[in-house]
């Protein structure tokens, strides 16, 4: 039962992935630059590149042998929680088998053939198909080519429809203008439930007994006076002889 849980939360995660990159690729290669710094921005340079080369292919040298990277690690995982999976995936060579060959296993190798294998497929047949008729035309104007900058969507814009869909997991306050205002602000605030539900009051009581207790450090001889008085009387009442 949890190989298809596993299996949603895998598929989500690659969703989310997927949304992010299109944001940021949004948000900074997309539209108008909003201020005039940024049309001074200048291309990566070479190192630059080379600095996210060499994390992508990493990337894919973890997709293609999970195997070997697996028993790398397994002395960390053993001094962690005793056991690791060095010994279980081993045993299959190049196919990740993390429980059992009949139940779950992945062969990299062959996943990336079969992609291999589907966009030549599809090279091809654009290549054969394709009629080779070009319309240019331009960009990002959703048709209204006065378009400014201040019209073109921001971060904000690519990150409201990821919030829709989690909104019942958090605590939003939202200000949103109306098609009237000569200068309309929106305004999110975005909290926490199990903050506002646990936290919340224990800090708040913490607060209000820290203010309490800071009444008595005021320096007045007569706080001192009143809290020796009833310290003393507490105690006559419960000492006997």
């Amino acid at each position: 039962m949890l190989i298809p849980v596993v299996a949603a939360l895998i598929a989500l995660v690659a969703a989310l992935s997927g949304y992010t990159m299109v944001k940021f690729f949004g948000v900074i290669f997309l539209g108008q630059p909003r201020e005039d710094n940024h049309l001074q921005s200048q291309r990566a340079s070479t190192w630059e590149r080379v600095g996210m080369v060499w994390l992508a292919l990493g990337c894919v040298a973890l997709g293609l042998a999970p195997v070997q990277f697996i028993a790398l690690i397994d002395p960390v995982t053993r001094q962690l929680i005793s056991t690791g999976m060095a010994g279980t995936v081993s045993a299959s060579g190049w196919l990740l088998v993390p429980v059992d060959i009949d139940r779950a296993s992945y062969g990299p190798v062959v996943f990336l053939l079969g992609l291999a294998a589907s966009f030549a497929l599809a090279f091809l047949l654009v290549r054969r198909l394709y009629h080779g008729r070009l319309r240019r035309a331009a960009p990002w104007d959703c048709g209204y080519p006065w378009q400014n900058a201040r019209m073109q969507d921001t971060a904000e814009g690519f990150g409201q429809p990821i919030r829709q869909i989690f909104e019942p997991f958090f605590r939003m306050q939202r200000e949103l203008p109306s098609p009237f205002d000569r200068e309309p602000r929106y305004r999110v605030v975005v909290g926490d439930h199990f903050w506002h539900w646990l936290y919340q009051p224990v800090a708040d009581l913490v607060e209000r007994l820290s203010r309490w207790i800071g009444q008595l450090q005021q320096g007045r001889i007569a706080v001192y006076l009143l809290y020796s008085f009833l310290t003393l009387v507490g105690v006559l009442m419960v000492v006997r002889r």
